[in-house]
């Protein structure tokens, strides 16, 4: 995966992201457990940051790609540092609370590499502090229909391009969407037609949010002189999707020891004591 190709094309929109997972409603539900001084790892522009730092905290920020962090100063005059979770740039037990962001340990298959983010968050957090480790999750009743039309595989491999195709064939004609989705299913033709109708006729409201989501950010790119292709074509092709039970085999298959895990709409967040 080009991670480093997608965040630095999204950069510029990454404030109209960085809500969706591990956001500041995860950060509220968790805020009796976080104290001064705390590390985002992974912290994009800076929300996590901001949210604390309006609420009373010492807040720095850091993360791998050079645009966000100063995006994220130019716009938010943040404590925000460049550096790289697999060598945190920081003294051993410096923080109270240390969050590692969606978007770092979850993206990754590498176990060592995933040992050694979470290592290095331990080593940099105070004896009885907290780390947070949040992984993406998607509303339930849209990976209900992204499991349905092979944008979630059964192998929970999350192929996120599908997303912006299969938009893109429903704008235009949404009948259509079912060649791509026979292809990814290797279902019937009938059967993906029977239950994409069903899909059409009953569509939650996340799942009509989330195609609005899609079109406002594509014309919230052009006004910034990115185009719709260029910001589909730097998306990774594949994400691994990581469920509570795959979480829990994950860190029992890494022997990282933990507190307990918790579902939220948007994500879910393994809790260590330090």
């Amino acid at each position: 995966m080009d991670a480093e190709r997608w965040w630095s094309t999204w950069a510029p929109l990454w404030d109209l992201i960085e809500d969706r997972h591990f956001g500041t409603r995860p950060t509220e539900s968790l805020i009796d457990q976080i104290e001064s001084d705390v590390l985002i790892i992974g912290a994009g522009q800076g929300l996590i940051v901001r949210y604390l730092a309006a609420r009373g905290y010492h807040a720095v920020g850091l993360d791998i790609n050079h645009s966000m962090v100063r995006i994220s100063k130019e716009k938010h005059n943040l404590d925000m540092v460049e550096g790289d979770a697999l060598h945190l740039p920081f003294k051993d037990q410096l923080f109270n609370t240390v969050v590692i962001s969606s978007g770092v340990v979850d993206y990754g298959a590498d176990k060592t590499a995933i040992t050694a983010f979470i290592r290095e968050a331990i080593r940099v957090c105070l004896r009885g502090g907290k780390i947070f480790i949040a992984f993406y999750r998607i509303p339930v009743s849209i990976e209900k229909i992204y499991k349905k039309i092979g944008v979630i595989d059964l192998d929970d491999v999350y192929h996120m391009k599908r997303i912006f195709e299969i938009n893109e064939i429903a704008e235009k004609n949404p009948v259509r969407c079912a060649t791509p989705i026979q292809k990814w299913t290797g279902k019937g033709m009938a059967r993906v037609y029977f239950e994409w109708a069903i899909v059409g006729l009953t569509q939650p409201r996340e799942f009509m949010a989330e195609r609005k989501w899609i079109n406002n950010i594509f014309e919230a790119g052009k006004e910034m002189g990115l185009t719709k292709q260029a910001l589909i074509d730097s998306v990774p092709d594949t994400l691994p999707y990581r469920t509570k039970s795959s979480i829990e085999k994950l860190l029992g298959g890494i022997e990282i020891d933990y507190k307990e895990i918790t579902e939220f709409d948007d994500c879910t967040v393994v809790t260590i004591d330090r």
